[in-house]
């Protein structure tokens, strides 16, 4: 289980994070919304501990990565895996050494069971044939899928994805909505996903929540959200241009 609890971050003079609070329940899939830079991905990656938040804790399965040594936050990481945002894969690589990259630097594993690893993962991304292949010669959607074969690699108990589907047409990004969904079921894993892809929310959710200035403004279900009175919420998931909402500093691109 995860549990965030009145989280606070700033950068300079901006503050991003304003008392975020939430839990991510066993099983669950948790999609975070929000309009670009009101900190959506802040708050991913403090949650897997790769930026420190000014206050506030962050309780992954009994511990608190706020307050634990880099000994103790490095066995916590091990049980998350996280899909950057345009998948973040090594161009110098090819797509095995992308995959087994984990496996090489967090596990003492031989060649043999690296191998088996990383066609298992790449074949419960539906992808064949590719480890040869360098980033450069795949598409959008491919890559993408890489990276999450990266991220389950070391068996994690939780999948933290940052905008899975962006960048891709319609059909791409309801193909990796789906496989998140398959992952869940034959992982067994927990997940929290950022997105601005309504289609994508509404399908794979156990439950949504919107931030907007800092704070969380709307938690609910698939259901709930499409009925919310909130002018703020109605004007994002409907993605209208008028409403509400007012530009946001990009001084910083939180995500």
């Amino acid at each position: 289980m995860i549990k965030v609890e009145n989280i606070y971050k700033s950068f300079t003079k901006k503050r991003v994070l304003d008392g975020i609070s939430l839990e991510l329940c066993p099983g669950q899939t948790l999609v975070i919304i929000g309009s670009s830079g009101v900190g959506k991905s802040i708050l991913l990656k403090t949650i897997i501990g790769l930026i420190k938040p000014d206050s506030g804790t962050i309780t992954i399965d009994g511990t608190d990565i706020t307050k634990c040594t880099s000994t103790d936050l490095q066995q916590t990481q091990k049980k998350m895996g996280y899909v950057f945002q345009e998948a973040a894969l090594f161009d110098s690589l090819d797509i095995f050494e992308n995959v087994a990259f984990g496996l090489r630097t967090l596990a003492n594993f031989d060649e043999t069971q690296i191998k088996n690893r990383v066609e298992k993962c790449l074949a419960m991304v539906g992808l064949t044939n590719v480890e040869h292949l360098k980033p450069a010669n795949l598409s959008g959607g491919m890559k993408k899928r890489v990276a999450i074969a990266r991220a389950i690699s070391y068996k994690p108990s939780y999948i933290l994805y940052d905008e899975p589907t962006t960048g891709l047409d319609p059909i791409m990004s309801d193909a990796i909505s789906s496989l998140i969904m398959s992952l869940k079921k034959h992982l067994n894993v927990s997940s929290i996903v950022v997105t601005h892809d309504m289609n994508s929310a509404y399908k794979i959710a156990d439950k949504i929540i919107m931030i907007y200035d800092g704070k969380i403004i709307f938690s609910g279900t698939s259901e709930e959200i499409k009925r919310t009175d909130n002018e703020y919420v109605k004007q994002f998931v409907r993605g209208l241009s008028s409403g509400p909402i007012q530009q946001t500093d990009r001084t910083f691109e939180m995500g």
